[in-house]
C-alpha cells in the first residue's frame, strides 16, 4: 500500500508540475497574444465556442482568507458552489450541499450532537453533546463547530465555499478538517422579487420559498426571503399496534400497549425567514444586519434512523424479543410505535400527548460593521447561534420502544471577532484580529428503560432516570498574519493564531431508579472525581491553549493562476461530552476528552488555460491528527465510551477540472484519494457478549481481540465474562472513503421566441468505509455510484423557468452514519445489531420559478 499511495503521490506531483509547465507556456503565450494582437487588432475577436467558462475566476470571489480574492489567486484548496449550482439541485440543506463535493459527507442524526461533517474522511461522531466538530460551519461569517448546524436548512444563498484541510488561522475557533463558508444572498441595488415553488414525488413534499429585495433609501437596503417545506416522508413506518412485551405487569396491560405508528410515512415540515439590512453611503462605513429564524417538526428523534443488521434469521430483535414488522437492511423502511400511554403519563413535559415527535426551533443573528479606506480596513463581526430541540420517541429502533427518552438540548453561541487588515502600496501588508467565543449546551433527559425492570411501585413511576447537564465553554482567541510581496509574482505569508479554552460542566440525576437498575440511584452518590463536592452532582473543568502556526508561499505565473505550498496546523478543543446517562459508578474520566491537532504539508495549483475555457486545480497534502476525538456506545451498560485516538495519518490528492467544450457545452470532473489510517489506537469493540462459560475457550469476532492480563490469559470482567478490544492500527476512520470523484454535463441550448432549454447530468462515486466508529460488519457500506440530472425550460433572461430535478436517480440507499443499537445485544456469540442513518433515496421534483 505505501508503494501503491507512493505513486498516487508521485502522479499528483506529476500533475501539479505539468500544471505549472502549462502556467509557464500560457504566460509565454499570452505575452505572444498580447503583441499579435497590438499588430494585428482583428485577430482579438473569439467565436462562442472560445469564450470563457461560466464563472470564470473574475466572477467567483473567495473569503478564505478574510479578504475578496478571485478563485484562481487563493492559494487554499477550496471548491465553490454558486448560487447557480445549488439550485439546478435543489441542495437545501448541508447533507445536500455535501453530496455535491468529493469528501464531504454529512448526516444529519437530528437527536443528540446533532450531526456529523466530515471533509477528507475527518469528523466527530454525533453521538455527544459536547463534541465540536472538526469541520467548523461559517454562516455569513458567524462560525459554528456543533453538529446541531447540519439539522438547519438552508436557502436564497448566494455562494458555499469548502475549504478543504486544516484552517486555523483565518476563523473563530480552529478546523482542523476545514469549514463550509455560507454567504447568503443581500440586498440588491434595483428592486427585485423572485420566487419558486416545487413539488417531490418520492415524499409527497411540498416547498416554495421567495424573497423581495431592494432599496428603502439611497443608503439602506433590505432583503426578506421565506421558505416552506412539507413532506409526507421518503422513510416507510411499518410498525403496527401490538402487546408490549416490556411492561410491569403490576400495572393494567391496556395502559402498556403498543399503540402503533403515528402515521405510516415518517414526515417532517420546517418554515424559514430571513431578514437582512444593509447601509452603505458608498462612504468608508458599512453595516449588514442578518437575522434568521427556523421552526420545524419531525416525528422525534428516533424516527430516521432505522435497523441495518445483522439479524440471525432475518428478524430484528429487542432484548432478545422479535419486532414483527420490522427489517435488518439500510432502506427506506422503519418500525417505530408512538410512545405507551402509561410512559407518557409519566413525563409531564408531554401533557398526556403519546405522540412521538420533535420540534426545531433556531435562530442565527449577525451584525457586521466595517470602516475602510485607501491604507486599511477594520471589521467587527457580532453573532449569535440559537438551536433547541424537543424530542420525544423510541429509541431502540423497534416496534417495542423499549428505550424511550425525552430530549431537551440546545445549544447557544455568542461570538464577537474584531480584525485589522492593511492595504499599504508596498511590500508589507498585515491582518491582526482577536476572537472572544461563549457557548453553552444543556441537556435534559427523562428516560424509560425497560419499564418491566424500571417500574417503582411506591412512587408509581415509570422512569429510569431524569439527567440535567450542561457545558459551558470560553474561548480568547488572536490572530494576526503577514504578507510579504517578494515580486509582483511571488508571496510569503506567514502567521498564527493563539487559542485558549475554558470548559466546565455540571451533570446531576433528579431521579434514579432504585430496584432492577440501582446504578442510577445517584442521589446520595460523592463523586470523588468531581469539582462540586455535592452528593449527586459530576462537575469537572477542563482548560487548554494552543498556538497554531501557518507559513504559504505562493506564486502567480500569469494573472489568475497560482502555485502554492504551505505548511498548516489545526486545532480542537477537548472538554466533555454530556450524552451520557450518570450512573453510581461514573467518573469525570467516563466524560473527558483531550484536545485534537493536526500539522502538515499542502502543494497545489490552480489556473485558467486555453483562453480560459479550461479551468485546474490540483493539490497533494500530508497531515498527521493527534488525538482524534472518538465514541463508541456501549449498549449493555447504557453510555458512551469516549476515547481519543492515538494519531491518523492522512496522505492524499485532489483534481478539479471544468472545461468548456462548446458554445452549449460544458464539461467538469473532481477525482479525490485521500488515506486516512490509524496509528497507536485501541479501541472498543462493538457489541458481542462471550459468557463466562466459554471465556477461556471463545474465539473473538471478526476484527476484535480479547484483552490480555498481566499473566498471560484473558482478562476478566467481575462477572467473568472476558474483555474485548479492537487494535485499530492501519484502519481507516468511520466515515472516510479512500477514493471519491465526480463527473458530469451542463447544456445550454438557446431556442426561438428568446427561449432557453437546459440540460445537466453528475455521476457521483465513493469507495467503500465503516459508518460506525466501532467497525461493526454490518455498518460496512460498499463502493456506489449516484447519479443526478435535471432538465429546464424557461425565458432567455432568467425571469422564469420550470425544472425536472433528479438526486440519487439510481435509489441508492447508503450509510451516513451507525453505531451499536440499545437491546441488539442478546444471543451470546452473536454480533450486535446496529441502527444506521441512511441516505435518502431517489428524489425528483418539478420546480418552477420566477426572477424579476
Amino acid at each position: 500500500m505505501r508503494k501503491s499511495f507512493g505513486r498516487r503521490l508521485r502522479s499528483a506531483a506529476l500533475a501539479a508540475s505539468c500544471l505549472g509547465a502549462s502556467l509557464s507556456h500560457s504566460a509565454a503565450a499570452a505575452e505572444r497574444e498580447a503583441a499579435a494582437n497590438q499588430s494585428n487588432p482583428s485577430t482579438s475577436a473569439s467565436s462562442p465556442a472560445d469564450e470563457p467558462l461560466q464563472g470564470t475566476a473574475d466572477d467567483i470571489v473567495i473569503t478564505a482568507r478574510l479578504r475578496s480574492e478571485g478563485l484562481m489567486e487563493t492559494p487554499v484548496a477550496v471548491s465553490v458552489l454558486s448560487a447557480s449550482q445549488i439550485g439546478k439541485y435543489n441542495a437545501v440543506d448541508l447533507t445536500k450541499i455535501g453530496e455535491l463535493t468529493p469528501t464531504v459527507i454529512v448526516g444529519n442524526y437530528r437527536t443528540i450532537g446533532g450531526g456529523s461533517i466530515a471533509i477528507r474522511g475527518i469528523s466527530s461522531p454525533p453521538t455527544q453533546v459536547g463534541y465540536e466538530q472538526p469541520v467548523s460551519v461559517a454562516i455569513d461569517g458567524i462560525q459554528s463547530s456543533s453538529g446541531r448546524v447540519a439539522t438547519l436548512g438552508f436557502f436564497d444563498l448566494q455562494q458555499v465555499e469548502i475549504l478543504k484541510g486544516p484552517q486555523a488561522l483565518f476563523f473563530g475557533k480552529n478546523s482542523p478538517a476545514g469549514v463550509i463558508s455560507i454567504t447568503t444572498a443581500g440586498p440588491t441595488d434595483h428592486f427585485e422579487v423572485g420566487g419558486r415553488v416545487g413539488y417531490e414525488f418520492v415524499a409527497d413534499e411540498f416547498m416554495a420559498e421567495g424573497h423581495i429585495s431592494g432599496p428603502l433609501t439611497e443608503t439602506l437596503g433590505a432583503r426578506l426571503a421565506i421558505r416552506f417545506r412539507d413532506a409526507k416522508g421518503w422513510l416507510h413506518n411499518d410498525a403496527q399496534a401490538a402487546a408490549n412485551p416490556f411492561f410491569p405487569a403490576a400495572l393494567p396491560a391496556s395502559s402498556g400497549r403498543l399503540p402503533g405508528p403515528r402515521s405510516r410515512r415518517v414526515g417532517d415540515d420546517e418554515k424559514l425567514a430571513r431578514l437582512t439590512l444593509a447601509y452603505d453611503d458608498d462612504g468608508a462605513f458599512s453595516a449588514t444586519v442578518k437575522l434568521f429564524g427556523l421552526i420545524g417538526h419531525d416525528q422525534g428523534g428516533g424516527s430516521t434512523s432505522q435497523n441495518i443488521g445483522p439479524c440471525r434469521d432475518g428478524w430484528p430483535r429487542s432484548f432478545g424479543v422479535v419486532d414483527p414488522f420490522g427489517e435488518c437492511k439500510a432502506d427506506n423502511h422503519v418500525s417505530f410505535s408512538n410512545i405507551v400511554p402509561a410512559i407518557a403519563d409519566r413525563i409531564p413535559a408531554l401533557n398526556g400527548d403519546n405522540r412521538s415527535r420533535g420540534v426545531n426551533k433556531a435562530y442565527t443573528a449577525s451584525l457586521t460593521l466595517k470602516y475602510e479606506d485607501d491604507d486599511f480596513s477594520l471589521t467587527s463581526l457580532t453573532g449569535q447561534i440559537f438551536n433547541r430541540y424537543r424530542s420525544v420517541s423510541g429509541l431502540t429502533h423497534t416496534v417495542d420502544n423499549a428505550l424511550t427518552t425525552y430530549e431537551n438540548t440546545s445549544y447557544r453561541s455568542f461570538s464577537q471577532e474584531l480584525r485589522l487588515l492593511t492595504k499599504f502600496d508596498g511590500a508589507l501588508n498585515f491582518l491582526l484580529g482577536a476572537y472572544f467565543g461563549d457557548t453553552r449546551d444543556a441537556l435534559y433527559n427523562h428516560t424509560n428503560f425497560r419499564a418491566d425492570l424500571s417500574y417503582n411501585p411506591m412512587a408509581d413511576q415509570l422512569v429510569t432516570y431524569v439527567k440535567d447537564a450542561t457545558l459551558d465553554g470560553r474561548t480568547y482567541s488572536v490572530f494576526g498574519q503577514g504578507t510579504w510581496e517578494i515580486t509582483s509574482k511571488l508571496e510569503l505569508a506567514a502567521g498564527a493564531r493563539y487559542t485558549s479554552e475554558r470548559k466546565k460542566t455540571f451533570n446531576q440525576n433528579h431521579y434514579g431508579v432504585n430496584s432492577a437498575l440501582g446504578q442510577f440511584n445517584t442521589l446520595a452518590t460523592i463523586y470523588p472525581s468531581s469539582t462540586d463536592p455535592a452528593p449527586g452532582i459530576l462537575a469537572g473543568r477542563f482548560k487548554d491553549s494552543n498556538i497554531s502556526p501557518e507559513v504559504t508561499l505562493s506564486y502567480h505565473p500569469v494573472p489568475g493562476s497560482t502555485i502554492y505550498a504551505a505548511y498548516k496546523t489545526g486545532f480542537k478543543s477537548g472538554g466533555f461530552g454530556i450524552t451520557s446517562p450518570l450512573q453510581t459508578s461514573s467518573t469525570i474520566g467516563d466524560f473527558d476528552f483531550n484536545s485534537e491537532t493536526v500539522k502538515g504539508f499542502e502543494a497545489g495549483a490552480k489556473a485558467e488555460l486555453f483562453d480560459r475555457r479550461l479551468r485546474l486545480t490540483a493539490s497533494a497534502f500530508r497531515y498527521n491528527f493527534r488525538d482524534l476525538q472518538v465514541t463508541t456506545y456501549d449498549a449493555t451498560a447504557i453510555r458512551f465510551q469516549i476515547n481519543n485516538a492515538g494519531a491518523v495519518r492522512q496522505r492524499g490528492f485532489e483534481l478539479e477540472a471544468a472545461f468548456k467544450a462548446s458554445s452549449v457545452l460544458q464539461l467538469h470532473t473532481a477525482i479525490a484519494y485521500v488515506r486516512n489510517r490509524f496509528r497507536n489506537y485501541t479501541g472498543q469493540c462493538y457489541g458481542y457478549t462471550v459468557p463466562a462459560s466459554v471465556a477461556q475457550t471463545a474465539a473473538p469476532p471478526p476484527g476484535c481481540s480479547f484483552v490480555t492480563n498481566s499473566s498471560g490469559g484473558r482478562a476478566l470482567t467481575a462477572s467473568g465474562a472476558p474483555i474485548l478490544k479492537a487494535v485499530l492500527d492501519g484502519r481507516s476512520p468511520a466515515r472516510s472513503p479512500d477514493f471519491s470523484g465526480n463527473a458530469g454535463f451542463e447544456m445550454t441550448l438557446p431556442a426561438a421566441d428568446r427561449l432557453e432549454f437546459g440540460l445537466t447530468g453528475d455521476a457521483f462515486y465513493s469507495s467503500g468505509y465503516y459508518a460506525s466508529d466501532s467497525f461493526a460488519p454490518s455498518s460496512r457500506q460498499d463502493d456506489f455510484w449516484r447519479f443526478n440530472a435535471s432538465a429546464r425550460v424557461g425565458a432567455e433572461d432568467g425571469s422564469w423557468q420550470v425544472s425536472l430535478i433528479g438526486r440519487n436517480l439510481t435509489n441508492k440507499y447508503y450509510l451516513l452514519f451507525a453505531g451499536d443499537r440499545t437491546g441488539g445485544i442478546a444471543a451470546p456469540l452473536t454480533i450486535s445489531e446496529q441502527r444506521g442513518v441512511v441516505a435518502r433515496g431517489r428524489e425528483v421534483m418539478l420546480q418552477a420559478s420566477f426572477h424579476y
